[in-house]
């Protein structure tokens, strides 16, 4: 569901209860109701595979969400209703919920990127290694012969500072 269908099916069953707002005496507070609707939000974005994995794990997206935050179904729909008919605060819970998923989004889209050229230098190098080509930077030429023996010759043994 896009943002925008969300804030009018939000609104129109905001205006559709415009009696007077009672506050449930369960109230979950904003900072919460804000939480539990990422979490949402998240978990409805996971696609069709990946949500009959979770369930077959047992793993159901309403009760680990209950669970999680220690309320219950009534709770959260009292609470809903209440935020939903105070269109301001209701307002002020969505806008945080969408910015944080926006930022969330830009982090994992960063990492994301990383690691795809993480692993594009890997097969490149890989590939590099399988063909045979050489890479004068990472690999000098081994040394002649003549050289070596001349170095075996001028080296001297070092002693040890102390026989501790």
């Amino acid at each position: 569901m896009s943002i925008r269908a969300f804030i009018v099916f939000i609104l129109f069953f905001g205006f559709l209860g415009c009696e007077s707002v009672k506050k449930p005496d369960n109230l979950i507070s904003k900072k919460k109701m804000i939480n539990i609707l990422i979490d949402a939000r998240l978990i409805a974005s996971a696609n069709g595979a990946n949500r009959k994995t979770m369930e077959k794990n047992g793993v159901f997206v309403n009760e680990y969400i209950y669970k999680k935050y220690n309320i219950d179904s009534l709770q959260f729909a009292e609470s809903n209703a209440y935020y939903v008919r105070k269109l301001s605060d209701y307002e002020d819970i969505y806008l945080k919920v969408k910015d944080s998923i926006d930022s969330l989004t830009v982090k994992y889209e960063g990492i994301l990127q990383k690691e795809t050229l993480k692993l594009e230098k890997i097969k490149a190098d890989s590939i590099e290694v399988n063909t045979g080509k050489r890479n004068s930077m990472k690999f000098s030429a081994m040394p002649s012969e003549d050289f070596v023996k001349k170095k075996d010759k001028d080296a001297k043994i070092i002693e040890p500072a102390s026989n501790n």
